[in-house]
C-alpha cells in the first residue's frame, strides 16, 4: 500500500485543480463554518440499520488549507460533506451512495498512509478546502449551497449516507484508492496512463453512457500565438516555428481513447501535458487548424482525468436500475465491499 502514496497525493492535487460535475451544475457558495457540524435534528436519518449505528467509526484529521488548521471530523460528517461537495442532489440515490462509499474508502486509504513523514500535513491524514468546496463541505456551506432546499436535501443525504456509512472498498485487504471524475470519454482511463503507475482496480472499463452527457464535448479556440505561448510557459518543451498549419503531427491514443502522445512541431508531448498546458477539460482531445480564420480548435470529450468512477456514468447506471454495489463493482473491478468492524 505504501507504494501508492505518491499516486494518492497526485490524485488529491488533481481533485483540487480539476472541477467536478457539481461545479458545473451549481453556483459556488459563500463562507463555510470553521468546522464540520452535526446535522440538525430534523435531518437525522430514521430507522436505518447502518454500520454507523453499531460501529464507532474513527474520525479523520483534515487540514483546512484555507485556515491552515487541522480539524477532527467525524466519519459521518466527512462523508456527508464529501458527497455534497462532489455531486448535485439531482443525482439518483444509488449514485449518491456510490459516491459516499468512494469518499469513505479514499479517506480510509489516506489515513492508513499518514505516517507523519509529510510535515506539510501538520499531523493531518489529508487536506481539503471546505470554503472552496474542495474535498468536502461543512453543514454551513450546505445551507449556502442549497438555500431553501437545505432541509429537504440534508434529510435525504443523511438517510442515504447512513445506509452505507462504514462500508469501504478494499483490495488485497487494504482500503482502495477510489478515484473518480465527472465524465469519461466513453471509457475510463487506466491509472498508469495518467499517473505512470498501474493500479489493479483502476483499469479502463466501458462507460458509454457518458457520451449522452450534455457536458460531454467542448471546443475552444486559440490563436497560434496563444497556443505557442501556453505550450512554452507550461514546460512542454515545444518550440514553434514556421507555418502553424504544419505544427500538429501524429496523435497516438490510449486504448480508452485518450491522447497518449501528440507530435507538435516535431516534439512528442504527452496528452496529459498538453491538457495541463492548455487547461483542457480532458486528455481526450483533437486539435485542428483552419487557414480560413487562422485559429486552432481543440475539441475535448469528457471532463476530468478519466480514472476510476465516472460520476455521470454512475448516475446513468443508477437511472437504468443498477444499485450502488453494481456501480462500484463495475468501475473498480477486483475490489471487495466490506463493512468496517
Amino acid at each position: 500500500m505504501k507504494r501508492l502514496l505518491p499516486l494518492m497525493a497526485l490524485f488529491l492535487a488533481l481533485t483540487f485543480l480539476i472541477p467536478v460535475v457539481t461545479l458545473l451544475l451549481t453556483a459556488p457558495g459563500g463562507e463555510a463554518a470553521s468546522s464540520a457540524s452535526s446535522p440538525p435534528a430534523d435531518a437525522a436519518s430514521s430507522g436505518s440499520s447502518s454500520a454507523a449505528q453499531t460501529v464507532e467509526l474513527e474520525p479523520f484529521l483534515i487540514l483546512d488549507e484555507m485556515k491552515n488548521e487541522v480539524t477532527a471530523v467525524s466519519a459521518r460528517d466527512y462523508v456527508l460533506g464529501a458527497v455534497a461537495a462532489e455531486l448535485p442532489m439531482t443525482y439518483g440515490d444509488e449514485a449518491l451512495k456510490a459516491q459516499a462509499v468512494e469518499a469513505y474508502s479514499y479517506a480510509c486509504a489516506m489515513r492508513s498512509l499518514a505516517d507523519g513523514s509529510d510535515a506539510s500535513l501538520q499531523g493531518a491524514h489529508f487536506r481539503a478546502n471546505p470554503s472552496q468546496r474542495l474535498g468536502y463541505v461543512t453543514d454551513a456551506m450546505m445551507q449556502v449551497m442549497w438555500d431553501d432546499a437545505y432541509s429537504e436535501n440534508r434529510a435525504r443525504l443523511c438517510a442515504l449516507v447512513d445506509e452505507v456509512l462504514g462500508e469501504v472498498l478494499t483490495y488485497d485487504g487494504a482500503p482502495a484508492l477510489a478515484c473518480y471524475h465527472a465524465v469519461s470519454c466513453g471509457r475510463t482511463e487506466a491509472a498508469e496512463n495518467v499517473w505512470g503507475q498501474a493500479v489493479p482496480y483502476l483499469v479502463s472499463v466501458d462507460s458509454v453512457l457518458d457520451t449522452t452527457s450534455p457536458d460531454y464535448a467542448q471546443s475552444i479556440t486559440f490563436t497560434p500565438t496563444e497556443f505557442s505561448d501556453l505550450l512554452k510557459i507550461n514546460g512542454t518543451g515545444v518550440e514553434t516555428s514556421g507555418d502553424a498549419a504544419g505544427w500538429i503531427g501524429e496523435t497516438v491514443l490510449t486504448d480508452a481513447g485518450y491522447v497518449a502522445d501528440i507530435e507538435i512541431c516535431g516534439t512528442s508531448v504527452a496528452g496529459t501535458a498538453v491538457r495541463s498546458a492548455l487547461s483542457l477539460r480532458s486528455a481526450a482531445f483533437t486539435i485542428t487548424y483552419s487557414d480560413a480564420d487562422g485559429l486552432f480548435t481543440v475539441t475535448t470529450r469528457g471532463y476530468g482525468h478519466g480514472v476510476g468512477l465516472s460520476q455521470y456514468g454512475a448516475n446513468a447506471m443508477a437511472a437504468a436500475g443498477s444499485d450502488y454495489r453494481e456501480i462500484l463493482a463495475h468501475y473498480y473491478p477486483g475490489t471487495t465491499l466490506e463493512t468496517m468492524q
